[in-house]
């Protein structure tokens, strides 16, 4: 089985969707399917990284124009459509931007077996929180056809699938509920985090207006009263402007001496930030998976995140974490809760890591990416003979 996927991007900034990527390709490796990747340009340091990071997959990236959701590469279009067609499936990550829906639309017309991953673009948040004009206006003229027609359309939770029928979308049998598998996490190994303070609470994830953080600065005086050592670090990288506000809204908060902005953190960084911290958090507005949740999981961290990111029922389910609404009171009492519970943290130590791998380990991921391929290649067959 050979499979083509097709990204809009590969860099780490990306977050969730390359992470997510990533993830795939590995699952995908473990029950023999030969991966290869097409994708725009970046700096040599995240080409190399990416490269490093997904094993045996074949790699390309081709010259672009343009950001953002304006990145255009015609040299990785006519690519596509020149050798889509050595592939038996071309998976095709994303909606909304045109590399991801040029390349899906030219494989349909030439009848190759598309599966397509939104990766929550088709969300209600997403059509309420910017340019709603304009995407409803994109789905219409462009994206309407082309999940209509791909041969499987690839939701990483029920709820995302949810969300597409609201669009009217007649998704027949050709939907699929296939999570992320979970990352692998290098963590120093943790006893009892309770018991050495100062606590630290961790926000791990790209820095942008969808995770909320303003909500948790709103909250952390709450939390400080209550546990005056209590630290939190925000690790994470984003637009420039934006992040000089949320360090601005620190300070107007008289909370700046116990929030640490750390930047982006790397895997090294990652690990020690994971293995140092008592609690994590996500107040995310919308969050259509949420790979830094199970990373902190993996790393036996209970969780304090918001409703409306889609491993809530995941959390609630197996006492991992707090599920708490994002007022500033109501998140800062979650947190508090988070922090003091230690019954909640024996639980997380005791069960995170055979909940999290029977649930998405990336040979379970991988049988169910093979089936959706393989469902996929005898859709376009049908579809042919009709």
């Amino acid at each position: 089985m050979r499979v083509l996927h097709v990204t809009p991007s590969i860099q780490r900034s990306y977050g969730g969707p390359t992470e997510s990527l990533i993830g795939y390709i590995a699952a995908a490796q473990c029950v023999g399917v030969d991966v290869s990747v097409v994708g725009p340009e970046c700096v040599e340091e995240e080409a190399a990284t990416f490269a490093q990071r997904v094993g045996n997959a074949r790699v390309t990236l081709f010259p672009s124009f343009g950001r953002d959701a304006f990145t255009m590469s015609p040299s990785l279009l006519r690519w596509v459509r020149r050798e889509g067609r050595s592939h038996d499936v071309i998976h095709v990550h994303g909606l909304f931007n045109a590399i991801s829906s040029l390349s899906a639309r030219a494989c349909i017309r030439q009848g190759l077996p598309v599966a397509i991953r939104p990766f929550g673009t088709l969300s209600q948040y997403t059509f309420l929180h910017r340019r709603t004009m304009l995407k409803r206006a994109y789905l219409a003229m462009v994206e309407r056809r082309n999940v209509e027609c791909a041969s499987a359309i690839h939701f990483t939770t029920s709820t995302e699938r949810v969300d597409a029928e609201r669009h009217g979308i007649n998704l027949g049998n050709r939907s699929y509920v296939i999570p992320p598998p979970a990352p692998a996490v290098a963590s120093s190994p943790r006893t009892d985090p309770l018991a050495t303070p100062p606590p630290h609470v961790l926000f791990l994830g790209r820095l942008a207006p969808v995770k909320n953080i303003e909500s948790l600065l709103d909250a952390w005086p709450f939390v400080v009263t209550a546990i005056p050592d209590a630290r939190l670090n925000i690790a994470g990288s984003g637009n420039e402007s934006y992040v000089h506000s949320l360090r601005q809204q620190a300070t107007r908060l008289g909370i700046a001496g116990t929030v640490s902005f750390n930047g982006f953190a790397d895997s090294r960084t990652k690990s020690k930030l994971l293995a140092s911290s008592s609690l994590f958090v996500l107040p995310s507005h919308h969050e259509n998976f949420g790979i830094a949740v199970i990373e902190a999981l993996v790393a036996s961290l209970p969780v304090v995140i918001s409703p409306r990111v889609q491993l809530a029922a995941f959390v609630e389910e197996n006492g991992l974490g707090i599920v708490s609404e994002t007022t500033p009171a109501a998140l800062g009492a979650g947190i508090v809760r988070g922090l003091s519970d230690r019954k909640l943290h024996e639980n997380v130590r005791a069960t995170a890591a055979a909940a999290v791998a029977t649930n998405f380990s990336p040979k379970r991921v991988g049988q169910l990416l093979l089936q959706m391929y393989e469902d996929a290649q005898e859709f376009r067959v049908a579809s042919a003979i009709r």
